[in-house]
């Protein structure tokens, strides 16, 4: 649930592509529109379905049914492909993490 002013929105996580961290707020990405929430990215990861929602980075959680392909940039520095063309970074860790869910 999001507050938005005197609204709450429900989104659904299968709805989230992704959430990136913002000091301590979370944007949580969905359906082309960014909810701001009060709260960390290491809080929400603790609620979220960890066989959906990966941390790929310290900043990013990404829904692994929104990739679509990780590509290789440079040695060691590789980038998450969302189904809508965005990129994501990923780190060293984040990528043994996403190999562990995919293997």
């Amino acid at each position: 649930m999001v507050r938005d002013g005197a609204q709450v929105h429900v989104i659904p996580a299968e709805l989230v592509d992704y959430v990136e961290a913002q000091d301590d707020y979370v944007a949580l990405h969905a359906a082309g529109r960014s909810h701001l929430k009060h709260q960390t990215l290491a809080e929400l990861a603790e609620v979220l379905d960890p066989e959906r929602f990966v941390r790929i980075h310290r900043s990013y959680l990404v829904n692994v049914d929104r990739i679509a392909r990780v590509e290789l940039l440079a040695k060691d520095q590789r980038v998450v492909i969302l189904r809508d063309g965005r990129q994501l970074p990923v780190s060293r860790s984040g990528h043994d993490r996403l190999r562990e869910q995919w293997s």
